[in-house]
Order: C-alpha cells, then sequence, then structure tokens
C-alpha cells in the first residue's frame, strides 16, 4: 500500500508537461439556404448550401460543414454529401464559402472508383469579416446589373456608384477575399 501511495504523491508533485491541444471545433446551429443534385451513372451526390451566421472561428465553421455534411448523408444515403457554408445568401456559389465539407462513406470520390478509403475532405476559413464589408459586397451583388456593358460588369462606374452610396472613395470600395485551407476530416 505505502508504495502505491509514493507513486501517487510523484504523479501529483512532478509538473506534468500538457502538449497544447489542437482547439477543436463546435457545430453551430445552420439554415439550408439551397439544395444541388448533382448525382449521375447511379452514384447519388447531393449538395447543400448553408448559413451559419454564429460559426465565426476556421474550426466551427469546419465542424459545423461537416455536421451538415453527415446530416444531409443521413437523411438522404447519399453516395456523396457535400456542403457549402457560405457568409449568406447573397454570396451563395460565388466561390467564396467560409467552409466547404465533402462526405462520401465508402471512400470512393466523387466517381465512385477512387476509392483511397478517403472519407472526408474538408476546408475553411478563419476570415473575419466585418459589417461594412458585407454591406459594400451585399449592394455590389445587387447593384452589379445596372453596370453591365457587352456583359462584362463595368467595375469603375459600379464603385463609383458604390462609394457614392457609401460615402467613401471608389479606391475603398473592394470585395473581400476569402480563402480557405485543409482541414484534416
Amino acid at each position: 500500500g505505502m508504495l502505491v501511495l509514493l507513486l501517487l504523491i510523484g504523479l501529483v508533485a512532478d509538473p506534468v508537461e500538457q502538449v497544447p491541444e489542437v482547439a477543436k471545433g463546435v457545430a453551430h446551429e445552420y439554415q439550408v439556404i439551397g439544395k444541388d443534385d448533382t448525382s449521375f451513372a447511379g452514384r447519388k451526390r447531393l449538395r447543400w448550401v448553408i448559413t451559419a451566421p454564429t460559426a465565426l472561428t476556421q474550426e466551427d465553421r469546419a465542424e459545423t460543414a461537416k455536421a451538415a455534411a453527415k446530416a444531409l448523408q443521413g437523411q438522404t444515403d447519399a453516395d456523396l454529401a457535400q456542403v457549402w457554408l457560405e457568409v449568406a445568401p447573397f454570396a451563395a456559389g460565388q466561390g467564396s464559402q467560409l467552409a466547404m465539407a465533402t462526405y462520401t462513406p465508402d471512400g470512393c470520390g466523387a466517381s465512385g472508383k477512387d476509392c483511397d478509403g478517403k472519407k472526408w475532405d474538408v476546408e475553411a476559413s478563419d476570415v473575419q469579416l466585418t459589417q461594412e464589408q458585407l454591406a459594400v459586397w451585399k449592394a455590389w451583388r445587387e447593384n452589379r446589373d445596372q453596370f453591365m456593358e457587352d456583359g462584362m460588369v463595368n467595375e469603375e462606374r459600379l464603385k463609383s456608384f458604390l462609394a457614392n452610396k457609401f460615402g467613401t472613395t471608389p479606391d475603398k470600395i473592394t470585395l473581400p477575399w476569402v480563402s480557405r485551407e485543409k482541414v484534416s476530416g
């Protein structure tokens, strides 16, 4: 009994070096704002487009997209369930997703033929957008059609218009850049 007690005292007395744990994100509530079906040749591939305004960190965005992909797959038995976490409905489908998660339970990729056993492909952004950036981006989307010339947006004219609207100079009218990094699945 004495030996056990001494070992316990030794364990308590020694300062144990803590390895810093990688912050694990948490899934937030999300809203499905769009659904796409890209199935082919007997391979059921589905996508949900979601928003989750309270998911503000890269880790939380990744976990939220993963939770939604898992839910989508569970509800539909899809071979591939993909989720795009968008900044807001106005930004949907423009390639500026805050997170993207693809879940293939059979580990056979989009085609069903690339069976490497990899079930998850997840990327997320830690970008923090201000209310002003969001307002300018939304106004850009809402007004760009008025400034189309030969199938292209006349960005100079659109920037002048928005600068006037927001009480600033055209050089301050920029769209935010959202870059994502791979996050382990």
